[in-house]
């Protein structure tokens, strides 16, 4: 593989989007309208991390050859990052789809279900952007709620967990780093 320093990422800045389950990728992940919904502030100290579960390998062999083949297990994704902003769409990505508005409360259920949707974040670096994008997902807390003083902003950390959807053969996507292209 060929040096590329124009491969490289430095995050500046990063929106996350969600959608009705099996929402397209966008034309334009700058600008992605349509169904995609911004979920608003989102923390500056944890801003993603992707993380994995299975995929342990297993070695078979035979009599004449102990190490004839390997398999793998099944390997499981999980994407967090945290939001900070606690308005209805972000409480209900927190503490589960079935939470229930009543006037101007959220009521949590003691049986709380993900939120599904589709999911894409978008991460921009000057000129150039990175995405993550899954079709179908589940969204919930991934962590505790914490508020640890007065003097930073309080967050809600969730868990994505990207999912089949379909007859799709992949749970999510990621994209070349791009470029931004200019207005004509």
């Amino acid at each position: 593989m060929a040096l590329n320093d124009d491969a490289t990422l430095i995050v500046g800045t990063g929106t996350y989007y969600t959608a009705t389950t099996d929402t397209a990728f966008p034309g334009d992940p700058l600008a992605p309208g349509g169904s995609w919904e911004n979920v608003g502030h989102t923390s500056l100290e944890d801003v993603f991390a992707a993380s994995s579960e299975g995929g342990e390998q297993t070695v078979i062999g035979t009599l004449q050859n102990k190490s004839l083949r390997t398999t793998y297990s099944a390997r499981t994704e999980a994407f967090t990052f945290t939001l900070q902003q606690f308005d209805e769409t972000a409480l209900m990505l927190y503490y589960g789809g079935n939470a229930v508005v009543n006037g101007d409360l959220l009521e949590i259920p003691t049986d709380p279900v993900p939120t599904e949707k589709a999911f894409l974040a978008v991460f921009e670096d000057g000129e150039n952007y990175f995405c993550f994008y899954a079709p179908k997902s589940e969204i919930f807390r991934g962590d505790d709620l914490s508020i640890a003083d007065t003097e930073s902003l309080a967050g809600l950390p969730v868990n994505v967990t990207p999912l089949i959807s379909g007859s799709n053969d992949y749970a999510y996507a990621v994209t070349p780093l791009g470029t931004v292209e200019s207005p004509s």
